[in-house]
């Protein structure tokens, strides 16, 4: 009988994403696809947000965003999963807080009012055109290790990881990724770069997110990588 093996722990993901302003006060963005690689069957529901992307003013350390956002869930009974990260604006990487898991509009400029009554500075709204972004956020991962180099994602079944040589650039992961989708029979997938922590120190992975993906299918993905990493490092 095969054992599950859980692993509860925290790492990154980067990935890019088409982003357009929400007019609050402060400068939010939204995401207009959370997987723009994958293309369901689905059609989500225009009244309730996707991804937002709270721009701060300064860049705050990690720990406190996470003990201020855990406050603010118990408090005042608020239902969100906010993490810090950094998104790609006006050419440079500005801080921010990521808000997944909301309800509707209102309840997210109520959430963004807590942060600041919470001593946290956001950016003030101002006018910006749609545009492709590079994101990066923190996130906390529960996985289930599936072999010693892939794992899926216990809280969305259509998440899974595999492990690569060597970090990449997101230039070379970007190029890689576009030969590969054109070498598939059925490219309807969603890639981004990620590293979570292990007792053995940092490990450099990548995300595929496809709802219909079978183990072949994610070890054929993921051989196609592996080839193409294995020519970068020659």
């Amino acid at each position: 009988m095969k054992r599950e093996v859980i692993i509860e722990t925290i790492g990154t993901i980067e990935k890019k994403e088409s982003l357009v302003p929400v007019k609050y006060k402060y400068l939010v963005l939204e995401t207009l696809s959370p997987y723009p690689g994958y293309h369901g069957t689905t059609v989500p529901d225009s009244n309730k947000p996707s991804s937002l992307f709270f721009i701060t003013r300064s860049r705050y350390m990690e720990e406190k965003v996470i003990r201020i956002t855990q406050k603010i869930k118990k408090e005042r009974k608020m239902t969100f999963d906010g993490s810090p990260g950094m998104v790609n604006l006006y050419n440079m990487l500005n801080p921010c807080i990521r808000i997944k898991g909301v309800e509707s509009y209102a309840k997210a400029e109520d959430i963004l009012n807590a942060y600041i009554e919470e001593g946290i500075e956001f950016m003030n709204y101002r006018k910006v055109e749609p545009y492709s972004g590079i994101i990066r956020v923190k996130k906390y991962f529960i996985l289930e290790a599936v072999t010693d180099c892939t794992y899926d994602d216990v809280e969305d079944k259509a998440m899974h990881y595999f492990t690569i040589q060597m970090p990449l650039r997101w230039n070379q992961f970007e190029k890689i990724t576009l030969e590969i989708k054109r070498n598939l029979e059925n490219p309807n997938f969603d890639a981004a770069l990620g590293s979570f922590y292990r007792k053995t120190g940092l490990v450099d992975v990548i995300r595929i997110y496809d709802e219909k993906c079978s183990p072949e299918r994610l070890k054929t993905i993921r051989t196609k990588y592996a080839h193409a990493i294995k020519k970068l490092i020659k």
